[in-house]
This record gives C-alpha cells, sequence and structure tokens, in this order.
C-alpha cells in the first residue's frame, strides 16, 4: 500500500491564519484560498489509498500515486523554510508566515487531489473564488497569490529535476533495474504534474485577471 507522507505530519499545517495583506491594499484582509476550501492531507491520503485499491493491476498509475504519497504537510513546512519563496511573499503581501503557510499547503493538496483523480478542474473552481473580487483587488489577490504558490511549486520541483537528470541515462540502458525505472517514473510523473499546476494557475489566473 502506498503510504502518503502526509500520513506522518498530520494536520499541523492546517491552522486558521491571521488577518495578513495585501501591500496594494494594506487595510483589509487579503482574500485568499483557505484550508477549508480543499481537502485536508488526512481525507487526501484517504482518498489516495481507496484509489490505489481501486486500481489494483493497473501499472499506468502506479508512478503516479506514488508520486502523490511524497507530498504532505512536511513538503509545505520545507518551501515555507525557503528564503526564495519567502522573499516572494514579502515582497506581495504584510503579515507573518502563515498566510504564506496557508497558500502553499492548499496549493499542494490540490496539486494532490488533482494527481489522484487525473483531473485538473479543481484549480479553476478554487481560483474562481476571487472572481467577484472588485477588479483591481481580484487581479491583485490572484498575481499575488499565484506568485506564491508558483515559487513554492517550483523550490519543491527542483529536487525531483534533479533526480530524473540523475536518473536518465541509466533508466535508457537495457540493463536498468526495475527499481531504478520505477524512481525514474515517479520523479518524472512529479516534475510533469508541478509543471500542469503551474500551467493551470497561470490559465486561471490569467483568465480571472481579464474577466
Amino acid at each position: 500500500a502506498v503510504v502518503p507522507r502526509a500520513s506522518a505530519t498530520g494536520e499541523s499545517a492546517q491552522t486558521k491564519a491571521p488577518p495578513a495583506a495585501l501591500r496594494q491594499f494594506p487595510d483589509a484582509p487579503a482574500p485568499i484560498i483557505e484550508h477549508d476550501d480543499v481537502q485536508g492531507w488526512t481525507a487526501l491520503e484517504t482518498k489516495l489509498i481507496a484509489a490505489c485499491a481501486s486500481n489494483i493491476g493497473d501499472e499506468s498509475v502506479n508512478a503516479r500515486f506514488k508520486a502523490v504519497a511524497l507530498l504532505g504537510a512536511s513538503t509545505t513546512y520545507e518551501a515555507v523554510n525557503e528564503l526564495s519563496v519567502v522573499e516572494v511573499y514579502t515582497q506581495v503581501y504584510e503579515g507573518d508566515l502563515t498566510t504564506c503557510s496557508t497558500i502553499i499547503d492548499v496549493h499542494l493538496r490540490m496539486l494532490a487531489e488533482c494527481m489522484i483523480d487525473g483531473d485538473w478542474s479543481r484549480v479553476a473552481n478554487a481560483y474562481n473564488k476571487f472572481h467577484n473580487l472588485p477588479p483591481a483587488l481580484k487581479r491583485q489577490s490572484l498575481l499575488a497569490t499565484a506568485a506564491v504558490a508558483e515559487a513554492a511549486i517550483l523550490f519543491t520541483m527542483e529536487e525531483y529535476e534533479y533526480m530524473v537528470s540523475i536518473l536518465k541515462e541509466e533508466y535508457e540502458k537495457p540493463d536498468a533495474s526495475d527499481e531504478l525505472k520505477e524512481e525514474y517514473q515517479i520523479n518524472l510523473e512529479m516534475v510533469a504534474a508541478m509543471t500542469k499546476m503551474i500551467e493551470e494557475m497561470t490559465k486561471n489566473k490569467d483568465e480571472r485577471d481579464r474577466a
């Protein structure tokens, strides 16, 4: 059975964020995608286990599901402690890192659920939260949210891109072991999923910005 990293960390990242403000709108709490807007890590763990059970024998989903299992609250923790991510956050928000953690965590959970389902529509559904805001606030909210989330995802993706580059040459050899091939495919799935996540964020951000 696939056991997600989330099981070791529980819901520790899911605390209610105190109000933080956009630097462009310092007098009001910044609209963000909240923890309650997406499924929590424990629910996603249950969903992943169910998906594994219902797809027994389907090798086409193995690498994707095993990649999902690498995500968890600890992934959020690592990104929030990355200076480059914090710098992006402080450029657009005024407030402590609780809001930064919230933005990153909900996007990683969206990523995990999209990977489990093979369906990326929930990104549009989440970003639709900003659609009815006043135009200037909507634009800044979308730009700021996507900027922080993208910085975190790109930071996280670096590890998997590095592993893909290291394993690729060995993977292409005829005597490559099954374990190496599996590790390569898992890392490749993660890179592909994170790239797709950023594409969906950008697409929906831009659509809402133009609306």
